[in-house]
């Protein structure tokens, strides 16, 4: 059976690669803007739906693999930052604060139908030094991810001060512990 990633994040790709898992990466082109929800929990979890659906339609007979995910803070949906400037600006404002992380996931497969939901991590940055933000956005490609920074590399990881919740979630913006028991009840091999 073919499983497809729709998704081009590398953060994505990685996790899965780590499973006895065949699988191709199908980005799904959608306009994740257009689409809104009362509830910014919600919205990622509509966003990962729209993307299994469009690489669903011309792949009836796979497996489809889906996910999105921001941060949450105020209230607010940080994602990527258009610009080095505005990553500053990100970093500054959650330095020494509780967030949430936000991943929408979808799971679409030919005998099970459609699944998803979202899963919310809690965490919290350490107290950023001026220098430390500098240096992080001079040397990491910042404005590929939300919020500004991935704890899925070293220099991510090394910003945080505690996490409670899916560590894949936050990690990687899938939360492999919703994915993998619903690939094996639709009698894909993991």
């Amino acid at each position: 059976m073919r499983v497809i990633l729709a998704s081009q994040s590398p953060q994505r790709y990685q996790l899965l690669a780590g499973l006895p898992l065949e699988f191709e990466v199908m980005p799904a082109d959608v306009d994740e803007k257009s689409i809104q929800d009362g509830s910014l929990i919600k919205r990622a979890e509509l966003i990962a739906l729209a993307k299994a659906a469009k690489v669903a339609a011309s792949n009836p007979d796979a497996v489809i693999i889906a996910a999105d995910t921001y941060v949450i803070h105020n209230d607010q949906a940080l994602e990527k930052p258009a610009d080095v400037a505005e990553a500053r600006r990100m970093l500054q404002q959650q330095s020494g604060q509780w967030l949430e992380e936000v991943s929408g996931w979808c799971l679409v497969t030919p005998q099970e139908g459609t699944v998803s939901g979202s899963s919310v991590t809690r965490f919290r940055f350490r107290e950023l030094s001026m220098f430390e933000i500098e240096h992080y956005v001079t040397h990491q490609p910042v404005t590929t991810w939300s919020a500004a920074f991935s704890p899925a590399y070293p220099a991510g990881a090394g910003l945080i001060a505690e996490i409670e919740g899916s560590l894949t979630g936050f990690t990687h913006g899938l939360p492999i512990e919703e994915i993998v028991p619903r690939l094996r009840a639709a009698s894909v091999a993991v």
